[in-house]
């Protein structure tokens, strides 16, 4: 190719480049609602189960409908191992467990690399893993 020809594809490259280049403080506003749009329409799911020891202690879990995949948080209040065990359903509609044990009297937080379980169960012993 000639510069010619070529002289009008630059100067596009330059314009769609300047484009992107730094955000206004308005494009900002405009990313920042976006945010708290998709944090107010992502679900935020609970579940708590009561604990053997201490009396009236519970272990306290939540986790999201995400895409790619589930975080779970949990805060345990008991004196016992617990289980969280999490169903996960293919589109053939076979199923997987996924299960992640919390220590007594730790709080923290446990990626899994699948999203939008099904069922989510708070048991004393592994049961389904």
């Amino acid at each position: 190719m000639t510069y010619s020809k070529l002289a009008p594809a630059a100067a596009g490259l330059a314009a769609a480049l300047a484009m992107l280049a730094v955000p206004s403080a308005a494009s900002a506003a405009v990313y920042e609602s976006t945010a708290q749009i998709a944090a107010q329409s992502s679900s935020v799911h609970r579940a708590s189960a009561s604990c053997t020891s201490p009396r009236g202690q519970k272990i306290n879990v939540s986790w999201g409908d995400g895409n790619v995949s589930t975080t779970v948080y949990f805060n345990n209040h008991c004196n016992q191992k617990r289980w969280i065990e999490l169903k996960f359903v293919k589109q053939n509609h076979d199923y997987f467990w996924k299960c992640v044990s919390v220590n007594p009297r730790t709080s923290g937080k446990k990626k899994i690399d699948n999203s939008n379980p099904d069922k989510v169960v708070l048991t004393k012993k592994k049961t389904n893993c």
